[in-house]
Parts: structure tokens; sequence; C-alpha cells
């Protein structure tokens, strides 16, 4: 790959004497960052991106939405999938990064060229109204995408805050008509309406259901979408449709896809409309106007930012937007890939919050009412996919835009006072969802204040997180929602204040350990919050609240070490009749860690195990994996052979009841016999439509036992009854307890105390060994693919802090070689160059920040932890006007030694003040690991 400016790069060439070559010109800066930004990045991997036309920010984001054949479903949340290329509509709102089964994905275009002659409704398999399209027609940039669809109509798409701009360019003698398919949201919809009149469309949508298939506590509208279209030129005619009944002439029509039992869109149901343009009509252009307050207001968005512009104009005019917030962060040095993995992150992580106000300063608020900005808020901003944001993304917003991130707290509190004092942890647009678990708001708050939002009602954000973190609710009681919705902001609030943790048993909580982290986290979000204001006394409170953490870890916790003399280390190759590779697929049932597991998509299943030489089995056991008590097995038979062709029953179970989720059950063979294959049959699980099994373990007496596969350390985070017990069933790792992740990943989440956590667990040198198998295999390699919770998972949030952890630590060089091999391994500049969900930016803002080599590792601090960055020169405007330069000389990825402002220095991290001061870091790096730079006691990140 070739580099950005290699002339420059030398130029900054170490001398002998060790100092830079300061007379040496800089490495230059990129100048038009919008050309090295990718929006199909992420879109495939699980990334979860779109690659439509935004604005930083926006409420309109106008974006394909793709389909593999099935109206009801979407093919990756965010509405787009590189890997299907088939559209169905292009839709007004989006949402970037996000898991479940998406949600927005509002309002959606499709230009046709067949005859209106049935429902669009009524086509269930996207087979008739919908096309296909080739990637090499496909142009995403930021502010604008275009495409050419398989019917030959160029589509061009660009946006405005508050509106979308379209152009669709028909072929010459085919008929050119839309469809405003007002009812198909991308999760479905509960009601809508469109009335046509001439060149103006109007309507509306109620939508939501966001996770509605993970619980139905959300299969409800969430907001009302309201919607001013207007054409570029008459139509010669125009229908609606219902369901299946389309109806030529009409102008007005209502109705909405509702939800089945399982939380999608009912297949066949909903209403829209379409407008089919004179013959020879050969290009048609729409602008769209939006808005969750009301029509008029999504008339005034329209007449305000859409009506006076071209579509060129527009579509500079977002270009222009977005190099004036890329530019906060310049770069040079990097090779093209780098550049534009980077700048693509750095857009990423501005794609949400999204704009809720209209131009006249007007919202909806959570209260289903309208409400006026408050004194000095610019913005109203909802989309708060809080437990993913509040550890990094927030921090990069409040850093380069405190204005936006002013805005941003303001409007969390906004939303608050309206619903009560309640703060939700995921709010989609105005309304509350609940998903995930914690309180993330009070670390987010708390995180964008330390790093420099400073112009939002602070005193009055504190005063209400405080009381919801102090008074029980009736919904912190709630079991509604859970286990992925609980409703309550502070699950079990009453016994977390009593216990000093959330227990297991009846937590109204998605787990109960987690819960305590969570908790524990938002308390010191609250103290620090309290400090800054002068409170005093509630800030000591809320310290030692956020010491809880001590209450779920287990100093004798260990690893399982599963059946006795378990033949899983003589096993060759394994079968079965199933699987959801890789995650969850076939190995994951004999890999010795019961935090994983294996799962086939049927009732009955089996899966079988090739021996290296025969062996005779006395004993198995089955671990429930029990995401759904209804998939584990009931009914199974453990069978043998020879040949793997001819089978002989050893053992058979009936009605098997596993209690709860990680509960292993042991069976005796009663005549066992020397095998070279063995097979457990599933003839029967609860009745769901997936079976499922964390681990299956053989055992032969004449076998040495094997090492648990979760390690030899001792003292873990783990769940905990209310009577003061540990949760049976525990090994390091398992999701008990947990949320999306494991004891392993969740040990590591100490924010307010990491020397107390190392401490616990026998101190610095155990704890650097801790580190170094969470992220390597024995041999020393790295191992980051998440394939075993014992591991790194780079894809999620609660252990995304632990690569910078060794620098508390004294061995920063760790640091440097783990994040850059995870930079390496984990991120490119291809459509699956995103670790996983992006989760609202959250994953791209950790690039950003490790890429330029400083990290949060404390969301509620202000204090950067350092490793060695990516490129040569970087230069990070900051909000309050200051510049954080960042040069290196040399090649390397270690940091072999550091000057900031030209002194020379051995801290590994940064002070809060420079988020605000700036100043310029230049480093000289090595290829060689300096084993004492950042080493020494006083050298590390503070702690409380």
């Amino acid at each position: 790959m070739r580099t950005l400016s290699v002339l420059a790069v030398a130029a900054l060439a170490v001398t002998a004497s060790g100092t830079a070559a300061h007379a040496a010109a800089p490495v230059p800066i990129v100048t038009d960052p919008v050309a090295h930004v990718n929006p199909l990045i992420g879109s495939t991997n699980l990334g979860n991106t779109y690659p439509g036309a935004v604005t930083p920010w926006g409420m309109a984001a106008f974006s394909p939405q793709t389909t593999r054949g099935d109206q009801t479903r979407t093919p990756a949340p965010g509405g787009y999938q590189y890997t299907a290329t088939r559209i169905r509509g292009f839709s007004l709102t989006h949402l970037s990064g996000v898991g479940c089964s998406g949600a927005n994905g509002d309002l959606p275009i499709m230009p046709v060229t067949s005859a209106m002659t049935t429902s669009p409704a009524a086509d269930t398999n996207d087979a008739g109204y919908a096309s296909d399209f080739s990637h090499d027609t496909e142009v995403a940039k930021p502010g604008s995408y275009a495409v050419t669809l398989a019917n030959g109509v160029r589509t061009q798409l660009t946006a405005t805050p508050r509106t979308g701009l379209g152009v669709f360019e028909f072929p010459a003698g085919q008929p050119a008509t839309l469809l405003f398919r007002t009812s198909m949201s991308e999760t479905g919809s509960s009601d809508a309406h469109i009335e046509m009149a001439g060149r103006t469309i109007t309507g509306w949508v109620d939508a939501g259901n966001f996770c509605g298939p993970q619980s139905e506590n959300n299969r409800k509208p969430l907001y009302r979408l309201h919607f001013y279209a207007r054409l570029d030129r008459p139509a010669q005619a125009t229908g609606t449709w219902k369901d299946d009944t389309l109806t030529p002439g009409s102008t007005a029509a209502g109705g909405g896809t509702g939800w089945d039992d399982t939380g999608h869109a009912v297949a066949g149901k909903g209403s829209g409309g379409y407008v089919t343009f004179p013959a020879g009509t050969t290009r048609v252009g729409v602008k769209i106007g939006i808005s969750y307050v009301s029509a008029d207001g999504a008339r005034r968005n329209f007449t305000d930012e859409a009506e006076p512009l071209t579509f060129s104009q527009a579509r500079a005019n977002a270009r222009d937007a977005w190099n004036a917030k890329l530019r906060r962060i310049g770069i040079g040095g990097g090779t093209d890939a780098q550049t534009t993995t980077f700048y693509t992150a750095l857009y990423h992580s501005m794609l949400e919050p999204t704009l809720t106000s209209d131009t006249d300063g007007r919202y909806l608020g959570a209260d289903g009412q309208a409400h006026a900005l408050t004194a000095g808020q610019q913005h109203q901003y909802g989309t708060f996919s809080g437990w993913d944001v509040y550890r990094a993304q927030v921090q990069l917003l409040a850093m380069l835009d405190p204005r936006t991130a002013s805005d941003y707290a303001q409007s969390l509190l906004n939303y608050a006072g309206q619903r009560a004092g309640e703060w939700d942890r995921w709010l989609l647009q105005h309304g509350k969802t609940s998903v995930m678990s914690g309180d993330p708001a009070a670390a987010a708050v708390a995180g964008m204040y330390a790093f420099g939002a400073r112009d939002f009602q602070v005193r009055e954000a504190y005063e209400s997180l405080k009381h919801a973190a102090t008074v029980p609710t009736a919904n912190d009681q709630s079991d509604a929602g859970c286990n992925v919705e609980c409703v309550g902001q502070r699950p079990s609030l009453d016994e977390y204040q009593r216990l000093g943790y959330v227990p297991a048993d009846d937590c109204h909580c998605w787990g109960g350990a987690a819960e305590t982290l969570e908790d524990a986290a938002a308390d010191y979000g609250i103290s620090r919050l309290a400090t800054a204001l002068g409170d005093d006394d509630n800030a000591g409170l809320f310290l030692r609240r956020s010491q809880n953490w001590r209450n779920v870890f287990d100093p004798a916790a260990k690893a399982d070490p599963g059946l006795e003399h378990n033949i899983r280390e003589r096993i060759n190759a394994i079968t079965a009749s199933g699987e959801n590779a890789p995650g969850e697929g076939k190995a994951q049932a004999f890999d010795g860690d019961k935090g994983t597991k294996w799962l086939t998509f049927d009732t009955t299943g089996w899966i079988a195990a090739q021996l290296s030489t025969p062996l005779t089995v006395t004993k198995y056991a089955l671990t429930s994996a029990n995401d759904v008590p209804e998939r584990d097995p009931r009914d199974w038979m453990l069978e043998g052979s020879t040949d793997g062709t001819t089978w002989t029953v050893l053992d058979r179970q009936s009605g098997v009841n596993f209690a709860g989720r990680g509960v292993t059950r042991e069976f005796s063979v009663a005549d066992p016999g020397a095998y070279s294959h063995y097979r457990l049959s599933v003839t029967a699980n609860g009745g769901a439509p997936i079976v499922q099994l964390a681990e299956l373990e053989l055992a032969d007496p004449a076998v040495p036992t094997p090492t648990p596969a979760d390690g030899p350390f001792t003292g873990w985070m783990r769940d905990r009854y209310r009577d003061g017990t540990w949760a049976p069933g525990f090994s390091p790792s398992t999701g008990t307890g947990f949320v999306e992740g494991s004891s392993a990943q969740y040990t590591w989440m100490v924010y307010s105390d990491l020397v107390g956590l190392v401490d616990a667990m026998g101190g610095k040198d155990v704890a650097v060994r801790r580190l170094d198998a969470f992220f390597r295999t024995p041999d020393g390699a790295f191992d980051l693919s998440a394939t075993t919770g014992t591991r790194f998972d780079a894809t999620n949030e609660p252990d995304i802090q632990t690569p910078f952890l060794y620098n508390y630590l004294g061995a920063a060089y760790k640091t440097q070689e783990t994040v850059r091999a995870i930079l390496d391994q984990k991120w490119n500049d291809g459509t699956g160059g995103i670790p996983g969900n992006d989760d609202a930016g959250t994953m791209s803002a950790w690039y950003v920040f490790a890429s330029l080599g400083l990290y949060p590792t404390v969301p509620t601090r202000a204090e950067l932890v350092l490793t060695t960055p990516l490129f040569p020169r970087a230069v990070v405007h900051l909000g309050s006007g200051k510049k954080l330069e960042i040069v290196s000389a040399g090649a390397g990825k270690y940091v072999d030694q550091l000057q900031i402002d030209g002194v020379r220095t051995e801290h590994g991290w940064l002070p809060s003040a420079t988020v605000t001061t700036g100043g310029k870091l230049s480093y000289r790096l090595s290829d060689q690991p300096n084993l004492t730079w950042a080493s020494r006691p006083g050298d590390v990140p503070p702690q409380n």
C-alpha cells in the first residue's frame, strides 16, 4: 500500500541524538476528508451501517432498503446489507450500527417501470415491486447516494438535516411510477395515512417496534412521523392500496401493517399510494420534509430547508457540512486504506444522536406533547443507545463539538423531565424502549460534562439523576419487558441500596451481576458530577456506591473443571445435523467452554464426535444454554459406533428439565464399550423451533482430566442471590448474570477502581498474566476471534477498554502491542471493516481514539490513556478552540520516548485539562518495546 506522503514521513526521521528533526516540513494533513469516506464500510460482518444520504446527526437519512425476498424482514438492521442486491424502496430515516431487528426505515419511496396491477402490500416476496441492482452502479458518499436499478431507473439521493431530495431518471419508453410505501417502516407500523393532491403528497406513519421480536413489550408504535412531499412535475394518474386491494384513481388511503405474535410486520398488510407520470417522462424530482411534531412541521421543514435548493445545491451543502465536521481531526501520513478506515469511522461516529426538533425549535416530548427548546438550547436530539455510547462515543462528541454534546445532554434531561424524572437507557427518537441494561444516562451525561459539554442545565440533570438513583419506582420493581427491555431505570434499586448489589433472584433485570456493575459505573458518574458541582457529601456517597462491584466479585470463583476424564482433547472431527456457525457451531459443544453453545434450527437434532482412537465412555454430561428454556433437550439417546454408520444406543433419557442456564446434568452409561464415534441424538426439546446446548462432555476413566478450558485463574464477577450465596453453575465463560458478554469479559468492567480490582485479583503481576490470557493463546499469539467467552470481544462494549488497562499495570508496551493488533486485525476499509455492530458509532469512536493513540478508559473522567498513534501526524481541533497535535518519528508499534510541549515525560496518560487546553505530543517510535516507559507507579493513570 502506498502512503499519502512518503517524503513527508521520511522528513520526520529521528536524528542520531534521538531528537526529532524539527526543521523538517510537517507531514501534510488531509484537506478533503469526505473524499476518504466509504459509507459502505460496515455493511457486512454485522456492522449494520447504512450507505445513504444524511447530514451530521440529521433527522433525515435517505437510504435504500434491501431485501432477500421477505416483505416483513430486512437483511440487516439499518435497512441495508451489501450481499442483498435487491431494493424495495428508499426510506427517509435510518439507524446506524444497531442490533435486534432494526427500526426506522420510514416512508420508503420506490420507482417502478411496470404497470400498477396489484397491491404492493400483497407483494409479500418482494417479487414485483422491488428491483435488483449491481454494486457497479452504486455510489455512496457523505451526503449523497446513487444507484441504477435493474428496472433501468437511476436513483440519486441527498439530504438536508430535516429533508430528503431524490431524482429518479426513468428509461425512455417505460412507465414512470413512484410508490409511496407509507406503512412499510423497517419493523412495520401500527397505522399510516397518505393523501395526494396535485404535486403534493402528505401523510404520516406510526412506527417503532424496536426489538419487538426480542420482547413483546416493545411491539407498539413509539413515534408518529409526518411527511410533506413535493413533486417537480404533475402526475398523470394516482392510486392507492390497502392490504391486497389496489384502488386506481384514489388519492387517500390508510392502514398499518400491524405486528404478528413473533413481533414482525404482518405479511400482506399495509397501505400507500402511487403517482404515475405521463408517457415520455424520463426524470422526476421529489423533495420531502419530515417531522415528529406535526404535518405543519413537516411542511415548514420542507419550506425552510429543501424548497429553496436545487438537488445539486443540497448535495454540495451536505458535502460541505460533512467536511466541516470531519476536519475537526486532521490526519497525515497513513496508507490510503488506513485513512479511509479512519475518516469513515469518524463519519459513523457522527450519525447519532439524531435531530428531532423542527426548524421552528419545536419537538415532540416523551409525554407526547410538543415542546419548545430550553433557553440556550439550539437543537433537540433523540436516539440514545445509552449502554453503548456512554463508553466512547459521547466523549469523542463532547471533545470535538461540545455545543452539540451539550444539546444532547439537555435533550436527555428534557425527555426525562417529561417522563416524571425517568431516564431511559435506549431512546428511539423520543420513545422509551428500555433496551439493554444499567443506567447509562448518568455515565453519559457525566462523560459529556467531563469532556467539555457545559452548556446545559448541569445541576438540574445532576439532581434528576441523583433522585432516580436513590428513590425506587414501580418500574424498578417490574418484570415488564425483561430480559431485553426491563422497564426500570434502576431495576431492583431497593435491593441494590440495601444489599450493595442487584440479586440474581427476581432482579427485574437482564442479569444481576451486570446490572450491579452498570449501576456502579453510573454511581461513579454521579459522584464525578457531584464533585464538579461542589456537593461533597453526595460525591462521597456515590463514590462509595461505585465500590459495589466488590459485592459481585467472588475471590474464590474459578473455572468449572467439568466432568473428570473428559475426552474432548481426543476428538478429531465433529459433525451435526445443523448449526449456526461460526458463533453457535458444532465445535462449541465440545470446546470445554460452557459459555458458548451449539445451536440448530429444529426441534430435534444430533451432534457426533469422531475420536482419534476408540475410547470407553462411562459417564456423560449436558449443560444447558437456556436462552429460552424450551430450547433445552428433553429427550435424547447417547449412541456409540465403531464405523460412524451403525449405531448402538448406550443410554436413553426422557423428560429431563434444566432449572436454568448453565446447569449441568450428569448421566451414567449402563453398558459401556469401546467406540470411535459417539453421537447425541435429541429426539425432543421443550417445543421451541431451536435446539441448543452449551456443552456435551464425554468421560473415559482412563483419560487424564484436561486443564479447564476457562483457565487457571481465581476471582471473577458472578451472580449472587439475595441471601448472599453465589449462584451455582459458574465458570468464567458463563453468560448467566451478564448482558451480551461473559463473566471473563465483565470482570474487567470496573471503571472507578481498577487498582482495587487488581489487588483483589492478587496484584499487578497476576493481573498482567490474566490480561495476557484474555488476549492471547498460550503460545503468545493474539486471539481476537471472540469465539470463546474467556477471551476479549472486540465486537461488544463491556470489555472495549481492556486493551488499555496494561497502562495501569506498568506494562504500557503491552497496550501498544494489543491495540495495534486490534487495529490491524479487526478493522479495514472493506464492507466488513467494522468488527460487529457499530452500535450508534460507539465502535467507530473506539477506532478514532485508538488510532490517535488516546482512549477514555474511565468514561466519566477526561484523562486519556496513551498508546502508539497509528498516523505520523494528527491534529485534533478541540471544542475549546485549541489544538491537540500528535506527531511521531521513527518506525514501529512501540513508544520509545514521548515529549509533551517539548518536555520529556514518562507518563502513559494525559491530564483531564488536555481535552480543552490541547498541546503537542511528539513521539519517538521503535520496533522494540521500551519496558520502562510509563512503568513506574507514578507514571500510571490516576484512580480514586
